[in-house]
């Protein structure tokens, strides 16, 4: 079992993409995922809760200003920018109509996962999505009215429950499998990725349900509502990762996932009384499901290129400067929260050598090898 999750871990975005198109072209197990995926949400976000050590969510909490301003930027510079966009765009009213919906609602629920997968900074993406979230019932009934979209029918009180309990017993359920199996999920690393990973892909089956009776009966209006998904959810991912650069790269890719992948499901079940009467809008909502799930493969083959050509690139330090491992000076370069918060399982005894451990920097993960730990440098 520990071999399956391991591999899962590894090769999480390849499977997704596996997994979009064995639900098309498998109809019969779309349908058998299709109920198993409120499981499948509790099992992803047990697996982020798994992955992110209390250090590194402690990390996020004692910079609130940071996070402060990604949650901002989150909840309410995406709509806002999205509607400043949409005001010049040349689509269809339905279309226009979806994609606000789609951005007014809180980043999916897996991105913690997503994150993870990603070697980005999953404590980050847990933090944020599980606020957001939270205040996505408070925020998008308002909201849609005044941005031009439709009225929403929302019982705040049922989704922020629905949601606080999954968030609680996958958090809970993680602490209990750390008290009785705490060495093996700190020597599995890949594995714990690989849980969220098996969520994801129940998941991405599963929402391929009744699609290919779309394709065969509309595939012009698909087509193009796939081609607009996937340009909104990969802009968004750009935009917000050029917004946060100063933050370092892989908080900047973090909060840029984010941006671009949203709760489709969660509008969806908001707007459903309306769909009949709003032409194009739910064709939108089923296209955006797509790049969710089939982004991160190309996203991961890019970050790896990214991370490669960093490797290469020999780390220099000014005269006098604190070397990249010495906790007590700060680090030549911006790094990212995730590192400062694991900074301490990141020690090992004098002389020893450090391998291919490598350092989230905030370039993007640069590979620093066989180096000895230097003496008082922990």
């Amino acid at each position: 079992m520990n071999k399956l999750l391991s591999f899962a871990g590894r090769h999480g975005p390849i499977i997704l993409f596996v997994g979009v198109l064995l639900g098309l072209v498998v109809p019969a197990l779309a349908d058998l995922a299709k109920p198993l995926m409120g499981a499948a949400v509790f099992v992803f976000t047990l697996g982020a809760f798994l992955k992110v050590e209390r250090a590194g969510l402690q990390a996020q909490l004692l910079q609130p200003r940071r996070l402060l301003l990604g949650l901002l930027w989150v909840v309410g510079g995406v709509p806002l920018t999205t509607w400043a966009l949409l005001a010049v765009a040349p689509l269809a009213a339905g279309t226009k109509t979806g994609i606000l919906l789609c951005m007014l609602g809180p980043p999916v629920g897996s991105a913690a996962a997503m994150a993870a997968m990603l070697r980005l900074n999953p404590a980050l993406a847990l933090t944020v999505t599980v606020a957001a979230s939270l205040l996505s019932p408070l925020v998008l009934a308002p909201a849609a009215p005044l941005l031009g979209a439709v009225h929403l029918q929302i019982d705040m009180a049922t989704m922020m429950e629905r949601m606080a309990s999954i968030v609680a017993g996958a958090g809970v359920g993680a602490a209990a499998l750390r008290r009785f199996a705490g060495d093996f999920i700190r020597a599995s690393p890949q594995a714990m990725t690989g849980v969220s990973v098996v969520g994801l892909i129940v998941v991405a089956i599963g929402a391929m349900q009744g699609m290919v009776p779309q394709l065969t009966r509309h595939f012009g209006d698909v087509a193009l509502a796939l081609g607009v998904a996937f340009a909104v959810n990969a802009g968004f991912q750009a935009l917000g990762a050029a917004i946060f650069v100063r933050q370092g790269g892989t908080d900047a890719a973090t909060i840029g996932l984010m941006s671009g992948n949203r709760n489709v499901t969660l509008v969806w079940v908001a707007v459903l009384p309306w769909l009949a009467s709003m032409p194009g809008v739910e064709l939108y909502l089923a296209a955006s499901v797509f790049p969710i799930f089939m982004l991160p493969l190309p996203l991961s083959k890019l970050l790896d290129a990214i991370r490669r050509r960093r490797a290469r690139t020999p780390i220099v330090t000014a005269p006098g400067a604190a070397g990249p491992y010495d906790d007590a000076s700060p680090a030549p370069v911006p790094v990212s929260t995730y590192e400062r918060g694991h900074r301490s399982f990141a020690g090992g005894a004098t002389g020893q050598r450090r391998g291919d451990r490598a350092g989230l920097r905030g370039d993007l993960s640069r590979v620093e090898t066989d180096r000895p730990i230097p003496a008082g440098a922990r």
